[in-house]
């Protein structure tokens, strides 16, 4: 007896996950960056003082739990929040 069911549900695709290639080829580089400020009337961004506040952050946030978490699970860590700000930084390039 066949299946009554004929639709056909189409299987997800896996995301792939964002690299920093990807938001490297995304995002705009400095004098692009300063191009499309200029051209729409924007404020120019200080990409590189906003670089240099998020390695703080990890720096910071690596050494207040580096006492209380083993090798292993810093990695883990560290790996999820930096993939957090990659991939926000791709969806929002």
């Amino acid at each position: 007896m066949t299946s009554l069911n004929r639709s056909s549900k189409a299987q997800p695709s896996a995301q792939r996950a964002t690299t920093l290639e990807m938001v490297r080829l995304a995002c705009p580089d400095a004098p692009q960056a300063s191009r499309i400020c200029e051209s729409f009337g924007l404020a120019i961004v200080d990409s590189d003082g906003i670089r240099e506040l998020h390695r703080s952050q990890f720096i910071d946030s690596a050494d207040a739990l580096k006492e209380g978490l083993a090798e292993k699970a810093m990695q883990i860590h560290m790996q999820r929040i930096v993939g957090s700000f990659v991939g926000s930084a791709y969806g929002a390039g």
